[in-house]
């Protein structure tokens, strides 16, 4: 019924690049399109390369990691992008900031294991969900975008009634002993507002498929503002604790979603036939992202968990003041690998594997200069920085911060390794190299969690990192190695 062909049975992923039009005439996209065949790619095949007539001479702006606009609308919607992301990470390391000075280390601790709760379900339904809308939605007009907006957002609503009864049962057991001690309200909170703190990213995820970036920064600044100044009233009258944080965070993004909702009633249209049809297209397309970032993300959002359980709440609130510190350069770096996911499939469609190649060699290394001065600054200064945000409290911890600076260093620089990947139909295979991150948190930093607090959660973070980077590169390079000697002997 739609312009999208679907294999039940085989599940091969090809990038191409394809100018799409509909209300704005010329916008580009970067699609994937699903194609019958094997699920495997060999080795010298190279993706559909398009070849689009001469465009008359537009302005081009040019900027690092081989991001360049070619209009002033273009460089309008990329520093909206980049000011959303900007607005989203503010709000949620400001966020920290408040409860960490207004609260216990114990309360600070408790909101740091709620919020890896949520960075799991939102980081899966973005797999699942939102990440097979931004590549079929903008292909498809009128009727048909409107029931697959309505097959996602049935699917939005089954996956959050799926966490909301989890919580729920996490929460029952909490009532009796298990987990950390005080837990227990903080699950009762989210099992309430879950599902409205993770409709927040869906809805951002809408606006970014439509390229409504100017209705996504509208969105994300008004929960911010009414985050923010909520959070700051419950502290100014000590009533701030992290069950509290999260009843007011899921209130403001409430209203903010039903006023989305209402404006754009007219996008989405409610199916429960087109549900499970898109829901099975969208499993095929998206199992292997779905598996690789639920092993990865449990691999880092579990050390928090290891903490409270060996040493108490307050020193998973110790390790969240050194992850706040790190993430204040989540604005810029979340930005910029924002631009690098659509550009890499952008260039292994028009430029085949050599020229991806030396698109991911050249932008790591780009990307690296700056990412290590700014490690540099953390290692040298990095406890000051955490004195001066969150308290004198949660100082004497400069060795935790430089050694997750490093980390850091790490995941930007191996980052558009992973992305590249993905767009050789191999994220198969990053899904197999990310049981190395499980392994060695079960192992390794299983034990230098217990016996080292804090700083064991960092050293078995980096250890994991390092050997899963070393892993991915060594993979990236090993496939790419013999195509581009194929294409150098057939020149």
């Amino acid at each position: 019924m739609r312009s999208v062909e679907t294999d039940a049975n085989r599940g091969r992923v090809q990038w191409v690049a394809a100018e799409v039009t509909g209300h704005s005439a010329g916008r580009q996209h970067q699609l994937i399109t699903v194609s019958k065949g094997s699920s495997a790619v060999a080795l010298g095949e190279e993706p559909q390369l398009l070849h689009n007539p001469p465009k008359p001479h537009t302005r081009r702006w040019v900027l690092p990691f081989g991001i360049n606009f070619s209009s002033d609308r273009a460089v309008s919607q990329g520093f909206l992008s980049l000011a959303d992301q900007a607005v989203a990470s503010i709000t949620n390391f400001a966020t920290g900031v408040i409860i960490a000075r207004a609260t216990s280390k114990d309360e600070f601790g408790l909101y740091m294991l709620g919020f890896t709760l949520i960075l799991l379900v939102t980081d899966l339904q973005t797999s699942l969900i939102a990440t097979p809308y931004m590549v079929y939605a903008p292909r498809l007009q009128g009727n048909d975008h409107a029931n697959y907006t309505g097959s996602t957002l049935i699917h939005q609503v089954l996956f959050s009634l799926l966490t909301t009864l989890v919580l729920i049962c996490a929460a029952c057991a909490a009532a009796f002993g298990v987990g950390p001690k005080g837990l227990g309200p903080v699950l009762w909170a989210l099992s309430g507002v879950a599902t409205l703190i993770m409709f927040r990213e869906f809805v951002r995820r809408m606006c970014f498929a439509g390229l409504k970036l100017k209705t996504a920064l509208l969105f994300d600044a008004f929960i911010g503002i009414g985050q923010i100044c909520g959070l700051l009233v419950l502290a100014h009258f000590k009533a701030l604790s992290a069950s509290r944080a999260y009843w007011l965070i899921g209130a403001t993004c409430g209203v903010a979603e039903l006023c989305w909702l209402w404006r754009n009633r007219h996008l989405y249209r409610l199916s429960v036939h087109e549900a499970v049809t898109d829901l099975k297209r969208n499993w095929i397309f998206g199992k292997w992202v779905f598996a690789s970032g639920l092993l990865w993300t449990a691999s880092t959002n579990l050390y928090p968990w290891l903490l409270a359980f060996f040493h108490g709440t307050a020193a998973a609130g110790v390790f969240a003041a050194c992850l706040g510190v790190i993430s204040a350069s989540n604005p810029a770096l979340l930005g910029i690998q924002n631009f690098l996911g659509p550009k890499i499939a952008h260039v292994y469609a028009t430029r085949g594997r050599a020229g991806l190649r030396r698109f991911i060699l050249r932008t790591s290394a780009s990307l690296a200069v700056p990412v290590s001065l700014l490690a540099l600054v953390l290692i040298l200064w990095g406890d000051r920085f955490v004195g001066l945000l969150y308290g004198s409290r949660y100082t004497g911890n400069g060795q935790v911060v430089a050694i997750l600076a490093v980390n850091l260093l790490l995941s930007a620089v191996v980052f558009s390794f992973s992305r590249a990947l993905f767009a050789i139909e191999r994220a198969d295979l990053d899904f197999v190299l990310n049981f190395a991150a499980i392994a060695i948190m079960l192992t390794l930093g299983l034990w230098l969690v217990k016996t080292h607090g804090p700083l064991g959660a960092a050293i078995g973070l980096l250890v994991a990192g390092s050997v899963t980077s070393v892993l991915r590169v060594g993979a990236f390079l090993r496939l790419f190695t013999g195509t581009t000697n194929q294409e150098m002997q057939i020149r």
